[in-house]
């Protein structure tokens, strides 16, 4: 990934001295801080409850689709399609990190 910053010189100024405090280099300290905030946001969703309310005729359509043997029960349905649901979220999620990554920066730099 790669990632480019248009930084005000008294902020570079600010990062260089520190990262010559800490023996690291600005490149250094800049990854690791895009990796603290995407794996901030990618541990967001192992937080989420999930709380659903199934109308009752979509479960007494499930109850048929588990009686002609397309599933072994209710939940695993409703697990299925929640679990499907959740990984369709995630794929948009993943594809507009980028956004919010720029959206997070842009108190501090200007992203080109």
């Amino acid at each position: 990934m790669i990632v480019a910053a248009r930084v005000p010189d008294e902020l570079k100024v600010k990062i260089e001295d520190l990262c010559e405090k800490e023996g690291r280099s600005v490149s250094d300290l800049i990854r690791e801080l895009l990796n603290e905030y995407i794996r901030e946001k990618e541990e967001e969703w192992h937080r989420v409850n999930l709380r659903v309310k199934i109308p009752r005729n979509i479960l007494s359509q499930i109850d048929i689709f588990v009686e002609m043997g397309y599933a072994l029960d209710r939940n695993q349905v409703i697990t299925e399609a929640l679990s499907l649901w959740l990984r369709i979220k995630k794929m948009e999620y993943r594809k507009n990190w980028k956004e919010e990554l720029m959206e997070a920066l842009s108190g501090s730099s200007n992203i080109l």
